[in-house]
């Protein structure tokens, strides 16, 4: 089955970063949040998350940057969320309370 999601990693001395776009719901959100976790247990010492050119995006995938967020409080590393998104699902995310991630790298 073709996957309707993309990630993208790039590594250079401790610092990953992580590129997703297409379809970030419910339905790929596990095969997601494995690919991260493998890539995260490399142990970065700062990872940049750019989301950009989404065809749809829901809470479970916001819920999935605050747990990446989350556990780089809790084991040491930086994490930067930039998010791009056209301005219908913008205004999904605003309205769901998680606007700072919107804000978060301005």
């Amino acid at each position: 089955m073709t996957e309707n999601f993309n990630i993208e990693y790039k590594s250079n001395k401790g610092e990953l970063d992580i590129i997703l776009s297409g379809q970030l719901t419910i339905v790929s959100i596990k095969k997601i949040t494995e690919s991260v976790k493998a890539q995260l247990n490399n142990k970065p010492k700062k990872v940049s998350i750019t989301v950009n050119d989404v065809e749809n995006i829901d809470l479970t995938f916001v819920q999935l940057l605050q747990s990446i967020k989350n556990s780089g409080v809790k084991n040491g590393f930086e994490v930067e969320v930039s998010l791009k998104l056209p301005e219908d699902l913008s205004s999904l995310i605003k309205n769901a309370g998680f606007g700072s991630f919107l804000n978060a790298n301005k």
